[in-house]
């Protein structure tokens, strides 16, 4: 013990060193010491003259959460340099409930700013123990600290101060405010009574927080007493008992049956929502879609660009159940929006969307902004109205792609195909948004004159066309299609033999099988997979026999899907035919083999599945595993 002394006595005097580093690691030393004298030498770091160390010291101390650490602290609070008593009252507060009992023993100290400083610190602790010696705190002979104890109170939000503060209330009157708003902030239905009586108050002062507080308390009764206040001359007065219905009817998962007269809160409600207070917006977004009138409509817009994602999402959907003049506003200040609020009116008129909205929505399909010019042409398709065609033209040769992709699209919802040539233009415009778009334009549009468009295109000079043709087909998927897509099985490009290939595979009615056997031998790896799927959709497990002889194809990503196409016949017969494969110098092929064995529920081979558990691949011991739980599980 005396040689612990003996070094903080060096530490503590290490601290007058001149030398930064010195004091630095004497403070650090210090804090790895639970002496009171250590905690002491701490407290007076705080006086440092440099900033790093009296951090560093107040840190430690915060850390330490000393008792002693906390009465020394309190004697700071009388410090002549403001920087001091701050940074004390903060490391009080970290502290917390170890700083309670000493602050609350020095509440009787003579000075009464260091009352106040310990008065505060407990609201900032807000800790319930203290809740008593405050109260008494409100009888003060200083009404700075009085004031204060009742905030404190109010912070702490214990309904054992209500008594006290009621009291205060009526006999204090400089703490009048501070004792009503530690009310609110408490929010005890059992204070409501009281709050009735002091709605009568003179000052609009007091009788603002006496509303706020009633507001706090949640009880949906009290309503009845805010709504004749809506009416009130002070329109603060008005505004805060809306706020109070508000908080009310938010704590009672927004339950109001009442009418509120809302058209004389327009500015307030959307005021709050441009601050983003959520309150307030979820109020006036709930309230949106049996609320409106030109005003609102009107305020409506002007706050759309405050709104993130979510609310506008909701502020979409409550203005879409909107009547037709609603709608009508808001075409009419479309011009003067910003882009944001253009694309969310847009949204707006989207799910009410007609030819007459559409024809409106013309006027403004060229807007400068290219995600507007976007959106229009996307929904002026859902209008059905075929007057629209000529603008969608214009449209579609916009110097913005994914302008033209837009138009494209909407295009293919109201073109025939007698007047389906533009779309074609489309298939070869540089960006493959555009040509995707064109191209589902077409598979919309459908028809025997776009078949045979597209069927000539399987030979077009541009590869790419010949693909989208492809493609197309499969996806129109009418009889009509069938035989061409059948003669691109034979196509000079692989990657059109694979793409017929798949196309038959869904459309699967009216296909001659054996047209498709060549494709087994074809020399792309991908044209033999894509020919094993088709004939597997087509014939079944009848196509096994004509697929079998890739299990020794010479790629192995051949064999393995032949493997797998295999297994999805869930014929236990066929199991023979992959047996040999446990046994194949490639993993995957093993893995494969073992797991199609498994899904045919192939008992014979679960001898010959087990073998492979000692194999060191990881992944194929536990398809091994998996494959025997899943036939032992079957027996």
């Amino acid at each position: 013990m005396t040689d612990g002394i003996e070094r903080i006595g060096e530490l503590l005097a290490q601290l007058q060193s001149p030398d930064f580093f010195e004091r630095e690691e004497a403070v650090k030393n210090l804090g790895a010491c639970d002496q009171d004298e250590a905690v002491a030498g701490l407290v007076t770091a705080l006086e440092d003259p440099d900033l790093g160390i009296r951090e560093l010291a107040a840190d430690i101390l915060a850390q330490m959460k000393s008792a002693i650490g906390a009465q020394l602290l309190i004697r700071f609070l009388g410090h002549e340099d403001i920087g001091t008593r701050n940074l004390a009252s903060e490391i009080l507060v970290k502290i917390g409930k170890t700083s309670v009992q000493p602050l609350v023993d020095n509440l009787v100290d003579d000075d009464y700013d260091i009352r106040k400083f310990i008065v505060d610190i407990l609201g900032l602790i807000k800790d319930e123990s203290a809740v008593g010696p405050l109260c008494e705190r409100l009888w003060d002979n200083n009404i700075n600290v009085a004031v204060s104890a009742a905030e404190a109170l109010g912070e702490i939000g214990s309904p054992e101060a209500i008594p006290d503060l009621v009291k205060a209330f009526e006999q204090i009157e400089d703490a009048r405010l501070q004792a009503i708003e530690a009310l609110g902030k408490i929010g005890d239905p059992d204070t409501l009574e009281q709050l009735y009586n002091f709605l009568e108050a003179d000052d609009p002062m007091i009788q603002y927080a006496v509303i706020e507080a009633i507001g706090h308390t949640g009880v949906m009764d009290s309503i009845e007493r805010l709504i004749p206040l809506l009416d009130h001359e002070d329109t603060t007065i008005a505004e805060v008992s809306l706020m109070a219905i508000i908080t009310i009817s938010e704590a009672n998962g927004r339950k109001l049956n009442q009418d509120l007269p809302l058209d004389r809160f327009v500015d307030y409600l959307f005021d709050g929502i441009k601050r983003k207070d959520k309150i307030i917006t979820d109020f006036t977004l709930s309230s949106l879609s049996h609320w409106y009138g030109n005003n609102v409509v009107e305020s409506v817009l002007d706050v759309l660009d405050s709104v993130d994602e979510e609310d506008s999402e909701r502020f979409i959907d409550a203005l879409s159940q909107m009547e037709a003049s609603a709608l009508d506003i808001m075409l009419q200040k479309f011009p003067q929006a910003s882009p944001k609020a253009k694309i969310i009116i847009i949204n707006i008129l989207q799910k009410n969307i007609d030819e007459d909205i559409a024809l409106k929505l013309v006027e403004f399909a060229f807007d400068e902004d290219p995600e507007v010019r976007a959106k229009i042409a996307w929904i002026l398709g859902m209008s059905g109205n075929d007057e629209i065609i000529p603008t969608l033209h214009k449209l579609a040769q916009d110097e913005v792609g994914h302008v033209r992709s837009a138009a494209f699209r909407s295009l293919g919802w109201l073109c025939s195909e007698q007047n389906a040539d533009f779309i074609f233009t489309g298939l070869d415009d540089p960006y493959p948004d555009v040509r995707e778009a064109a191209l589902g334009a077409l598979i919309i549009v459908g028809g025997t004159q776009v078949t045979a468009r597209l069927t000539a295109d399987l030979y077009h000079e541009s590869t790419e066309r010949q693909r989208l043709a492809v493609t197309a087909l499969g996806m129109i998927g009418e009889t009509e299609v069938v035989e061409p897509l059948q003669k691109a099985v034979n196509h000079p490009e692989a990657t059109i033999r694979k793409s017929a290939l798949n196309s038959l595979s869904k459309i699967n009615q009216d296909v001659n099988p054996d047209l498709l056997l060549v494709s087994l031998n074809d020399e792309n790896s991908g044209v033999r997979k894509a020919a094993v799927s088709a004939l597997m959709s087509i014939k079944g497990e009848a196509a096994v026999a004509d697929i079998r002889f890739l299990l020794d194809d010479g790629d192995i990503w051949v064999r393995y899907h032949t493997i797998n196409a295999i297994a999805e016949t869930g014929c236990e017969q066929f199991g023979e035919y992959l047996r040999p494969y446990l046994n194949d110098d490639q993993d995957v092929i093993k893995i494969a083999a073992t797991k199609a064995l498994a899904q045919l529920g192939c008992h014979e081979a679960l001898s010959d599945i087990r073998k492979l558990g000692q194999e060191k691949n990881e992944d194929l011991v536990q398809a091994v595993q998996e494959a025997v739980s899943l036939l032992e599980g079957a027996h």
